[in-house]
């Protein structure tokens, strides 16, 4: 029973951060893009497009390509896959509606360029808490999921031939001028929602393959501020693995020149710890 009221909260949960997230994306799209005729890809690119031509109804264009997409989804792409759009596909128009005539009571006379930023900000916000509640925007990425199928290319290549044919017609439509602020807008709004979903890096993970073995490890199990140390056998070599605060990272990287000069040392990005001890042996040397 608690498993199941567990289950029924986390649900609750995401498809309420899942609205929220919709919510930023249609008053960023009301505000920002289709006033400025910011055509950043997707089916909202496609539906600005056809607004400023042929004057159709914005949410009623992405509700229309949404399900039609959805529909042909089901049928090339696996079903599973498919479920994480579906909500999506519909909330999304029913919040630009519902947002349609926020200009009439936020007014925003900004220059073009500080529109385009507040709308990345925006825009990568939305679909950060999107994506890590585990959800996907629908729209033109079930497209990616079908080309998969038939085109050898990665994920991100389909991405860019996908929406890179969008912006193009945006920038027919609209001007040069145009597509330039589109893609200041698409660096940075990827930017933020990667920082969202994967998180800000607090701590680097160190690979030292050491030359003074014993010294390299007596002096870093001996540290406090040491989030993890793992000792490991790797091709005959003696690897050692240790887990920093990024604040400390420089004064334990020259201490560790300082001691071994001759040490071999990787550092990668850590955005996430949890659980496990200071202190790990995993190989008897």
């Amino acid at each position: 029973m608690k498993k199941r009221s567990r289950s029924i909260i986390n649900l609750t949960y995401r498809y309420g951060v899942l609205c929220l997230g919709l919510f930023l994306y249609a008053i960023a799209f009301n505000i920002f893009m289709l006033p400025n005729d910011f055509v950043v890809g997707g089916v909202t690119g496609i539906s600005i497009i056809l607004y400023k031509l042929f004057n159709l109804d914005t949410s009623l264009t992405v509700l229309v390509l949404s399900v039609l997409l959805i529909i042909i989804g089901f049928i090339f792409c696996d079903k599973e896959r498919m479920y994480s759009s579906v909500a999506s596909s519909f909330i999304l128009p029913f919040f630009i509606k519902l947002t349609s005539n926020i200009n009439n009571y936020i007014k925003v006379d900004t220059s073009t360029l500080v529109s385009a930023l507040f709308c990345s900000l925006l825009l990568g916000v939305a679909l950060g808490i999107v994506f890590k509640v585990g959800f996907s925007t629908g729209g033109t990425e079930i497209i990616y999921w079908i080309l998969d199928k038939f085109i050898k290319k990665s994920t991100g290549q389909l991405m860019i031939i996908v929406e890179g044919v969008i912006v193009l017609m945006g920038a027919v439509s609209f001007g040069f001028q145009k597509l330039m602020y589109s893609l200041i807008i698409l660096y940075l709004m990827s930017n933020i929602s990667d920082r969202i979903v994967i998180g800000i890096s607090d701590s680097k993970l160190i690979r030292i393959i050491p030359h003074d073995y014993e010294k390299i490890k007596e002096y870093l199990t001996s540290i406090p501020f040491i989030k993890f140390v793992s000792l490991s056998l790797e091709e005959g070599k003696k690897i050692i693995y240790c887990i920093v605060p990024t604040k400390d990272y420089k004064s334990l990287y020259d201490s560790i020149r300082t001691i071994d000069d001759r040490a071999f040392l990787s550092v990668a990005n850590t955005y996430e710890t949890r659980g496990g001890l200071k202190y790990e042996k995993k190989e008897n040397f």
